[in-house]
């Protein structure tokens, strides 16, 4: 029993130490002093680094939980529009639906809301705006990827009015025209397949003649969201039923996402969005399939064999945001991604914002007290230096950029508002 004891002892203070050598690097508390004092390291924030603003040219957005519809237009960004294209599906595939002997009373769109572009200051604001909604003519396919830049043919249209939006709303509700009811009136169908063939889809958008800045985020997977018919049994007209469409995951969606930089200092996009723009007097991050930053740190490698017995402890990219009128809403964090090849035709999210919790470890968020984001790559520099990764750049991105609206103005690398820190050992 004794030597039992004295074993089950040591393989308890084998484990604990087993588990203090590989436990997950945190920055829990890193906030509250200098890095370069935690690890009685030197510093290096001096290399050069260099950046392009690049246009965001292949954005996936089919089949995504949440999207973004309406119009905004500012002279930095100049005008973008927001598009939804999905199909409805049977909220119950495996009975169908009969809308045998029925009157249809109304059909109804309805968007559930988690927030709006620009954010207003005023909850109680009212923006007007009018939507249209139109029958897609050509078929979508839940097993098919759809881009930003992607369409489909529009037929009958079944909505074009206006709307009074306020932020605080939490569902918009659109009466569809009767011209719709033909779709349900006196029809039944087995199966999604049997649906589709009679209604492939709908077109939701704003009316973008009308010029209003408003941008409204929807949960296209919320139980509210989708098209309900409302309707009586030809029996019994004193009494009232309806059925849910629904466009979850299981309906095929995409948004379209439009850019037009006319006017602007992002003008060259519009002819060439495989072209750059030089970050020296100022930078562009723009969501919905705009522009992102391409970075390269051109002597890191040097820097690398100056110091061959470095030990990186924290590298961390600093990006600035002046204080303009543009940037009073910015994103509210980044993501970095780097080069695969040579020629920029893919990128792969960098280690680090792999390792442990986004937030604490990455980080990316925008602090509004110092207007600037800090990411850590401290992997990813590490990477590079021991020759693990090739130095083909980064990209850093709008994080949620197929959701939100926001957009911002970083200061160009002529007065540093992009800075690597490297905190090392040697």
């Amino acid at each position: 029993m004794k030597r039992f004891c004295i074993c089950a002892i040591l393989s308890c203070i084998c484990s604990i130490f087993l588990f203090s050598c590989t436990e997950d690097e945190t920055d829990l508390g890193m906030g509250l002093q200098d890095p370069s004092s935690v690890f009685d390291g030197k510093v290096c924030d001096t290399l050069t680094v260099e950046a392009v603003t690049v246009f965001d040219d292949s954005l996936l957005t089919s089949n995504y939980s949440s999207g973004v519809i309406g119009y905004y237009r500012d002279n930095i960004f100049g005008e973008v529009k927001a598009t939804m294209y999905t199909q409805a599906s049977l909220s119950t595939p495996s009975t169908g639906v009969s809308f045998m002997n029925t009157t249809i009373d109304s059909v109804v769109i309805s968007l559930v809301c988690n927030g709006s572009f620009p954010k207003s200051s005023d909850s109680n604001s009212v923006y007007n705006l009018n939507f249209e909604v139109f029958e897609i003519s050509e078929d979508l396919y839940l097993d098919t990827s759809y881009y930003a830049t992607d369409s489909k043919t529009l037929g009958n249209k079944y909505y074009d009015n206006t709307i009074a939006f306020k932020p605080i709303d939490t569902v918009i509700n659109i009466k569809l025209d009767p011209t719709i009811y033909s779709k349900f009136e006196n029809k039944e169908y087995a199966n999604n397949e049997k649906f589709l063939e009679e209604l492939k889809g709908l077109c939701i958008r704003m009316n973008y003649n009308t010029k209003t800045n408003c941008m409204v985020y929807v949960n296209y997977w919320a139980t509210a969201t989708g098209l309900t018919v409302y309707y009586k049994e030809s029996e019994n007209q004193d009494t009232s039923s309806s059925y849910a469409f629904l466009f979850d995951k299981t309906a095929a969606h995409f948004n379209r996402y439009e850019q037009d930089y006319t006017g602007t200092e992002l003008a060259v996009f519009q002819t060439n969005p495989y072209d750059s723009i030089s970050g020296n007097g100022a930078l562009y991050l723009e969501s919905l399939g705009g522009t992102s930053i391409k970075l390269r740190f051109p002597y890191l490698k040097a820097w690398g064999e100056q110091h061959p017995n470095a030990i990186i402890h924290q590298a961390e990219l600093y990006v600035k945001v002046p204080d303009l009128p543009i940037n009073d809403n910015p994103p509210g964090s980044l993501v970095c991604y780097r080069y695969l090849t040579p020629d920029g035709t893919a990128t792969s999210i960098i280690a680090d914002m792999l390792d442990g919790v986004l937030s604490s470890g990455f980080d990316g968020a925008y602090n509004s007290s110092d207007r600037q984001y800090r990411m850590r790559i401290s992997r990813q520099i590490q990477q590079i230096l021991t020759g693990v990764l090739p130095d083909y750049g980064l990209r850093l991105f709008v994080n949620s950029r197929r959701t939100t609206a926001n957009r911002c103005v970083v200061g160009g690398t002529n007065n540093k508002s992009i800075k690597l820190k490297i905190i090392y050992t040697e």
